[in-house]
């Protein structure tokens, strides 16, 4: 199978390298701080899923390297702010037989993906791993659950998705297929929104979250808005009610993943926009739209603007 990863931070470097050392013909395509030192020594993986050297990935630092080249998936792994581009680059130079794979964070991604694209080029994976990145080495620290791959339309072909699937999962990447991809990946807007934002703000990891009781509350109040602009929506989200996703959150998925902290802060300390609009802002422009008021969401939007510029972040957005 012929990968490119559009994008290769953290996740896509991740899920590329697995795929190369398994066998398949990857190439990474990203930043050079991070690429060229992977070029000159190989990516170093490390972490819970053992520690490995791979020495077979193909580097891109430019799309004119990989364009028209016969690739079977494109994974997207870009930052949800960087969608629209990303989408814009695929339907210039990618190859018209390649299916689409779109591993991100955020609302809104497959909207954007698919005004490029047909619909029936483009799957959806999620992902629930956490991994910190540094040149040339990615060291996975948690696993909530497998990737989830799916595709909301139905004229993708379901052999090619399962058989990435499988592909992933035998490179020794936990992962199978869903046919509710769009719930899924709602489901992980819920976990995003409940604690990207406020452990990127306190600067803390997810289980100190629930040392506090302020923090409880705050996260309990996001729930279920996120709840409520899904019911507005016509969105079934499983579980069905905010107070059953609510203690599922702060029994069991925190502390399965208690010492991880979020990816937005290190794009922060990176002075790098972080995806809190595809999150927690996307929530409430929804819930203006649904007539929904989001004001925990709209908080925990607000703070992390403020940390953008406080950490030397261009731009001004609010909500």
């Amino acid at each position: 199978m012929r990968v490119l990863v559009f994008g290769a931070g953290a996740i896509g470097s991740v899920l590329g390298g697995f795929l190369a050392k398994a066998g398949h013909d990857v190439t990474l395509l990203g930043r050079a701080w991070h690429l060229d030192v992977v070029r000159r020594d190989g990516l170093q993986i490390s972490g819970i899923w053992g520690t490995h050297h791979i020495h077979t990935l193909a580097i891109a630092t430019r799309w004119e390297e990989v364009a028209a080249q016969p690739f079977d998936w494109v994974f997207v792994c870009v930052k949800a702010h960087q969608t629209r581009v990303a989408a814009e680059e695929m339907a210039r130079h990618l190859d018209v037989r390649a299916l689409v794979c779109a591993f991100q964070n955020g609302l809104g991604n497959y909207e954007i993906l698919t005004e490029q694209i047909p619909p029936s080029r483009v799957a959806l994976g999620r992902v629930i791993f956490g991994v910190e990145l540094s040149s040339g080495h990615a060291h996975i620290t948690v696993c909530a659950d497998d990737v989830l791959i799916g595709a909301p339309d139905r004229r993708v072909p379901a052999e090619s998705v399962s058989t990435l699937a499988s592909a992933l999962k035998a490179s020794g990447i936990p992962c199978r297929v869903t046919s509710d991809i769009l719930g899924v990946l709602w489901a992980k807007v819920l976990y995003n929104c409940a604690l990207n934002g406020l452990s990127t703000v306190l600067e803390a990891p997810y289980g100190k979250l629930l040392e506090r009781d302020v923090c409880r509350r705050l996260m309990r109040q996001i729930i279920e808005e996120v709840y409520r602009v899904a019911a507005a929506r016509r969105l079934v989200l499983d579980p069905p009610t905010a107070e059953e996703y609510g203690t599922l959150l702060l029994t069991t998925l925190i502390p399965n993943t208690a010492a991880h902290h979020a990816s937005m802060l290190q794009d922060v300390q990176r002075g790098r926009p972080t995806e809190i609009d595809a999150m927690n802002g996307a929530v409430v422009q929804l819930g203006k739209e649904a007539g929904v008021p989001t004001p925990a969401n709209a908080l925990v939007t607000r703070l992390v603007h403020a940390k953008e510029r406080f950490a030397g972040v261009p731009g001004e957005r609010d909500v």
